[in-house]
């Protein structure tokens, strides 16, 4: 294992652009980061800016605490490992389904310490919306990340530990999903924060993620695999509503190339195939406008057979941020040279 070390992720000045918007013929912004594709083997295959660069993932780590969490004893199965691994827009469905791991643990939302929240679909909100004129409280069920807690505390239940302290840096499932992502990425973690949901949030280097990711797309193709990995892998693909939502970019790339896709908070995305073969974009403003594009664009180039050519320009247009004027289309987002050379 190598054990990078560093307290900033990498700079402007070694970035590239990934993509631009173009508005009416006209380039308006301009999109820096890095990307990284690893091989099957796990080996750096190709890299726009640094692929050594450090990164909190944010919440492309959540297939590797899900794994955490079966490792310890969780009891979970299907489209509950699949919204433990999600990022979900807090439908009444995925409220229920989070709810419903805690019920049969004997646990409630009262347990869940990730913050409270509304849903994030507009049309969500709307049907709620008497309940929340008269009173109603966000609640810690719709926010995006409480299938992942709603995991952790099942592995605590399962395996007697605390389930007050689930996200203390010490508590034994944190501990192990320190164990877990060192394993699958390869390498020592940099450097440990909070993320927004209040677990832990690693610093692994972009090429780590993408070899981690790799080995999860992976292992239901290897006999080698984990069966943890194998369980999460099959989760994700069988119930990619669980993931995000249905109509999101996540979502529609799972169900329609059958290639492993996490988004990550601030600019973070990763997707993996069949074959191991893996990328991990990080923009570097931030926002998610580069990350679908780049990484399809990316594993149609090296792992071909792996990404259904006939499919892939609807999946792209579908996953592209609209550019529009008056609600008209007025341009798109494109991929940039850099990017571009890269592709045949």
């Amino acid at each position: 294992m190598t054990s990078p070390t560093s307290s900033a992720t990498f700079a402007l000045a070694d970035a590239v652009e990934l993509v631009h918007v173009v508005r009416n013929g006209f380039v308006e912004s301009r999109t820096p980061g890095a990307a990284v594709v690893t091989g099957p083997d796990g080996s750096v295959l190709a890299s726009l800016g640094p692929a050594d660069a450090l990164i909190y993932p944010r919440s492309t780590l959540k297939p590797f605490q899900a794994i955490a969490s079966l490792r310890h004893g969780a009891r979970l199965e299907g489209e509950q490992i699949a919204i433990a691994c999600g990022s979900h827009r807090g439908t009444a469905r995925h409220r229920d389904l989070a709810e419903r791991i805690l019920q049969v643990n004997g646990l409630s939302a009262a347990d869940l310490q990730c913050p409270g929240d509304w849903p994030a679909d507009a049309e969500e909100i709307a049907r709620h919306a008497d309940d929340i004129a008269h009173g109603a409280e966000k609640t810690p069920l719709a926010y995006n990340c409480s299938g992942k807690h709603a995991g952790f505390l099942a592995a605590c239940v399962a395996s007697g530990h605390d389930t007050a302290t689930y996200l203390e840096r010490e508590h034994p499932v944190q501990r192990e999903v320190d164990a877990v992502i060192e394993e699958y990425c390869g390498e020592e973690i940099a450097h440990v924060g909070v993320d927004g949901c209040g677990a832990p949030a690693a610093v692994v280097s972009l090429a780590g993620l993408a070899r981690g990711i790799g080995r999860v797309a992976a292992a239901p193709h290897r006999r080698d695999a984990e069966l943890h990995a194998v369980s999460v892998a099959n989760a994700m693909l069988d119930h990619p509503w669980a993931v995000q939502a249905e109509g999101r970019p996540n979502t529609l790339v799972m169900e329609e190339l059958g290639l492993i896709a996490k988004l990550g908070a601030d600019g973070v995305t990763v997707m993996g195939a069949p074959d191991g073969t893996a990328v991990a974009v990080k923009a570097l403003d931030g926002g998610s406008r580069a990350g679908d594009l780049v990484a399809l664009a990316l594993l149609a180039q090296f792992a071909p057979e792996h990404v259904d050519a006939e499919r892939l320009p609807d999946v792209l247009r579908r996953v592209a941020p609209p550019v529009l004027g008056r609600g008209e289309p007025v341009g798109a987002v494109q991929l940039a040279t850099p990017v571009l050379d890269l592709l045949d």
